[in-house]
């Protein structure tokens, strides 16, 4: 399933989290299966501490970076889509 700007992104609450040097560390607890976030990843996930929309995310980091508008949409949609792949943030349409 591919994330759209019209969908909202919220947490998996199931998730234990450390931050570890200002980079975000998680851990699937039923899986088993440990994820590390970089710096932006870090960012992005502190953005999710609230549902949020793709759009309103979106909107946010292309204010807050430098860079192509459609890049930062790209590569936000694509973290989103491999972190529901994880069952690390669920997709509500």
């Amino acid at each position: 399933m591919a994330i759209t700007l019209a969908d909202t992104i919220t947490r998996n609450d199931d998730l234990m989290i450390a931050e570890i040097d200002g980079e975000v560390v998680l851990m699937h607890i039923d899986l088993g299966n440990y994820y590390g976030l970089d710096e932006i990843g870090s960012d992005i996930w502190s953005r999710l501490e609230a549902p949020q929309g793709v759009a309103v995310l979106r909107d946010a980091l292309v204010a807050d970076y430098e860079g192509d508008a459609a890049q930062i949409e790209a590569d936000l949609i694509e973290l989103l889509d491999r972190m529901a792949e994880h069952d690390l943030v669920r997709v509500q349409g």
